[in-house]
Protein backbone atom coordinates (compact mmCIF):
# COMPACT_ATOMS: atom_id res chain seq x y z
CA UNK A 1 0.00 0.00 0.00
CA UNK A 2 1.34 3.38 -0.76
CA UNK A 3 1.75 6.09 1.58
CA UNK A 4 -0.61 8.81 0.12
CA UNK A 5 -2.99 5.86 0.33
CA UNK A 6 -2.11 5.03 3.88
CA UNK A 7 -2.65 8.63 5.10
CA UNK A 8 -5.61 8.77 4.16
CA UNK A 9 -7.41 5.86 5.25
CA UNK A 10 -6.16 6.32 8.50
CA UNK A 11 -8.22 9.53 8.44
CA UNK A 12 -11.79 7.89 7.46
CA UNK A 13 -14.17 8.32 9.64
CA UNK A 14 -17.81 7.33 7.11
CA UNK A 15 -17.85 5.39 4.33
CA UNK A 16 -20.66 6.03 1.49
CA UNK A 17 -21.72 3.28 -0.69
CA UNK A 18 -23.63 2.74 -3.97
CA UNK A 19 -25.52 -0.60 -3.32
CA UNK A 20 -25.89 -2.36 -7.06
CA UNK A 21 -22.41 -2.69 -8.09
CA UNK A 22 -21.08 -2.54 -4.89
CA UNK A 23 -23.02 -4.27 -2.09
CA UNK A 24 -24.92 -6.43 -4.61
CA UNK A 25 -23.92 -7.19 -8.29
CA UNK A 26 -25.19 -4.80 -11.16
CA UNK A 27 -27.47 -7.65 -12.23
CA UNK A 28 -30.65 -8.35 -11.08
CA UNK A 29 -33.56 -11.21 -11.55
CA UNK A 30 -36.14 -10.17 -13.32
CA UNK A 31 -39.52 -12.69 -12.99
CA UNK A 32 -39.84 -12.57 -9.52
CA UNK A 33 -42.49 -10.39 -7.86
CA UNK A 34 -39.74 -8.67 -6.41
CA UNK A 35 -35.85 -7.93 -7.91
CA UNK A 36 -33.92 -10.58 -6.66
CA UNK A 37 -30.56 -9.52 -5.52
CA UNK A 38 -27.62 -11.30 -3.57
CA UNK A 39 -24.70 -10.09 -1.79
CA UNK A 40 -21.71 -11.48 -0.21
CA UNK A 41 -20.83 -12.58 3.03
CA UNK A 42 -17.78 -11.51 2.95
CA UNK A 43 -18.88 -7.92 2.56
CA UNK A 44 -21.34 -8.26 5.98
CA UNK A 45 -18.32 -9.07 7.57
CA UNK A 46 -16.27 -6.33 6.07
CA UNK A 47 -18.97 -3.60 7.29
CA UNK A 48 -19.20 -4.97 10.54
CA UNK A 49 -15.11 -4.78 11.07
CA UNK A 50 -15.90 -0.64 9.52
CA UNK A 51 -18.41 -0.12 11.92
CA UNK A 52 -16.30 -1.52 15.48
CA UNK A 53 -13.72 0.58 13.83
CA UNK A 54 -16.45 3.88 14.52
CA UNK A 55 -16.67 4.41 10.78
CA UNK A 56 -20.27 5.55 10.19
CA UNK A 57 -21.57 3.84 7.52
CA UNK A 58 -23.83 5.26 4.74
CA UNK A 59 -25.72 3.86 1.82
CA UNK A 60 -27.01 6.78 -0.87
CA UNK A 61 -28.69 4.86 -4.14
CA UNK A 62 -30.57 5.99 -7.18
CA UNK A 63 -32.99 2.64 -6.13
CA UNK A 64 -36.00 3.71 -4.12
CA UNK A 65 -39.62 2.12 -3.02
CA UNK A 66 -39.43 -1.51 -4.13
CA UNK A 67 -36.06 -1.29 -6.49
CA UNK A 68 -34.48 -0.87 -2.91
CA UNK A 69 -36.02 -3.43 -0.98
CA UNK A 70 -33.22 -5.95 -0.68
CA UNK A 71 -31.09 -2.62 0.56
CA UNK A 72 -33.02 -1.80 3.08
CA UNK A 73 -33.60 -5.72 4.31
CA UNK A 74 -29.91 -5.73 4.21
CA UNK A 75 -29.83 -2.64 6.24
CA UNK A 76 -32.06 -3.42 8.59
CA UNK A 77 -30.79 -6.43 9.26
CA UNK A 78 -27.10 -5.17 10.31
CA UNK A 79 -28.27 -2.70 12.15
CA UNK A 80 -30.35 -5.36 14.37
CA UNK A 81 -27.57 -7.30 15.34
CA UNK A 82 -26.50 -7.56 19.00
CA UNK A 83 -23.45 -4.66 18.51
CA UNK A 84 -25.83 -2.35 17.08
CA UNK A 85 -27.14 -0.65 20.43
CA UNK A 86 -28.80 2.33 20.19
CA UNK A 87 -27.14 5.41 19.51
CA UNK A 88 -24.88 7.05 22.99
CA UNK A 89 -25.23 3.66 24.00
CA UNK A 90 -21.60 2.15 23.70
CA UNK A 91 -22.48 0.00 20.38
CA UNK A 92 -22.18 0.93 16.42
CA UNK A 93 -23.96 3.70 15.29
CA UNK A 94 -26.59 2.45 13.01
CA UNK A 95 -25.89 2.32 8.95
CA UNK A 96 -28.20 5.23 7.40
CA UNK A 97 -30.30 4.35 3.95
CA UNK A 98 -30.95 7.30 1.46
CA UNK A 99 -33.03 6.14 -1.66
CA UNK A 100 -33.45 7.65 -5.02
CA UNK A 101 -30.38 9.55 -4.95
CA UNK A 102 -29.27 10.42 -8.75
CA UNK A 103 -26.22 11.95 -9.63
CA UNK A 104 -25.59 15.40 -8.52
CA UNK A 105 -28.49 14.41 -5.34
CA UNK A 106 -26.03 12.06 -3.96
CA UNK A 107 -23.11 14.57 -3.59
CA UNK A 108 -25.65 16.79 -1.84
CA UNK A 109 -26.87 13.87 0.14
CA UNK A 110 -23.55 12.88 1.40
CA UNK A 111 -22.92 16.75 2.31
CA UNK A 112 -26.00 17.23 4.33
CA UNK A 113 -25.16 13.85 6.27
CA UNK A 114 -21.48 15.45 7.11
CA UNK A 115 -23.10 18.71 8.17
CA UNK A 116 -25.47 17.11 10.75
CA UNK A 117 -22.73 14.59 11.95
CA UNK A 118 -19.82 17.05 12.24
CA UNK A 119 -17.92 15.45 9.39
CA UNK A 120 -16.17 16.64 6.52
CA UNK A 121 -15.48 15.37 3.11
CA UNK A 122 -11.63 14.83 4.04
CA UNK A 123 -12.72 12.10 6.46
CA UNK A 124 -15.15 10.13 3.96
CA UNK A 125 -14.63 7.42 1.41
CA UNK A 126 -17.34 6.20 -1.43
CA UNK A 127 -17.45 3.06 -3.56
CA UNK A 128 -19.15 3.40 -6.20
CA UNK A 129 -19.11 1.43 -10.20
CA UNK A 130 -20.48 3.98 -12.59
CA UNK A 131 -20.92 7.31 -13.99
CA UNK A 132 -23.35 7.97 -11.29
CA UNK A 133 -21.44 7.74 -8.83
CA UNK A 134 -18.56 10.39 -10.19
CA UNK A 135 -19.72 13.20 -8.50
CA UNK A 136 -19.38 12.01 -5.20
CA UNK A 137 -16.31 10.04 -5.93
CA UNK A 138 -14.27 13.09 -7.07
CA UNK A 139 -15.65 15.00 -3.80
CA UNK A 140 -14.82 12.50 -1.56
CA UNK A 141 -11.04 11.67 0.37
CA UNK A 142 -10.92 8.13 -0.96
CA UNK A 143 -12.84 7.33 -3.70
CA UNK A 144 -13.15 3.71 -4.29
CA UNK A 145 -14.28 1.11 -6.59
CA UNK A 146 -15.40 -2.70 -7.26
CA UNK A 147 -13.07 -4.51 -9.56
CA UNK A 148 -15.62 -4.38 -12.45
CA UNK A 149 -16.37 -0.64 -12.18
CA UNK A 150 -16.45 1.26 -15.41
CA UNK A 151 -12.62 2.36 -16.34
CA UNK A 152 -13.84 5.90 -16.50
CA UNK A 153 -14.53 5.28 -12.53
CA UNK A 154 -11.65 2.94 -11.89
CA UNK A 155 -9.55 5.93 -13.18
CA UNK A 156 -10.66 8.61 -10.53
CA UNK A 157 -10.02 5.98 -7.31
CA UNK A 158 -7.63 6.28 -5.18
CA UNK A 159 -8.65 2.52 -4.13
CA UNK A 160 -10.05 -0.41 -6.82
CA UNK A 161 -10.91 -3.81 -4.84
CA UNK A 162 -9.35 -7.23 -5.94
CA UNK A 163 -13.08 -8.43 -6.14
CA UNK A 164 -16.59 -7.12 -7.99
CA UNK A 165 -19.56 -5.64 -6.70
CA UNK A 166 -21.78 -8.04 -4.83
CA UNK A 167 -18.87 -10.56 -4.45
CA UNK A 168 -16.34 -8.94 -1.72
CA UNK A 169 -15.54 -4.98 -2.78
CA UNK A 170 -16.66 -4.21 0.54
CA UNK A 171 -14.95 -6.55 2.60
CA UNK A 172 -11.49 -5.45 0.03
CA UNK A 173 -12.03 -2.16 1.02
CA UNK A 174 -12.12 -2.85 4.96
CA UNK A 175 -9.44 -5.11 4.74
CA UNK A 176 -7.08 -1.93 3.15
CA UNK A 177 -8.43 0.19 6.20
CA UNK A 178 -7.35 -2.36 8.51
CA UNK A 179 -4.01 -2.59 7.00
CA UNK A 180 -3.59 0.82 6.78
CA UNK A 181 -4.66 1.00 10.35
CA UNK A 182 -2.31 -1.47 11.88
CA UNK A 183 -5.18 -3.25 12.92
CA UNK A 184 -5.32 -7.91 12.86
CA UNK A 185 -8.50 -8.56 11.91
CA UNK A 186 -8.59 -11.51 13.46
CA UNK A 187 -8.60 -9.26 16.56
CA UNK A 188 -11.74 -8.03 15.51
CA UNK A 189 -15.83 -9.59 16.68
CA UNK A 190 -16.86 -11.60 13.49
CA UNK A 191 -20.85 -11.09 14.54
Amino acid sequence: MNSELKDVAKKIKVFFCDSDGVLFPNTVLMGAPHKAKYRSYYDGLGLLFLRELGIRIVFITNEKGESAAALLETVDKLNSLPSSKPQKADGWEPIVLYEGCNSEKKLETAKEFLNQNGLTLEESAYMGDDLIDAPLLRAVALPSAPAQAEEAIKSICKFVAKREGGAGAIRDFANMILEARGIDPFTLPTQ
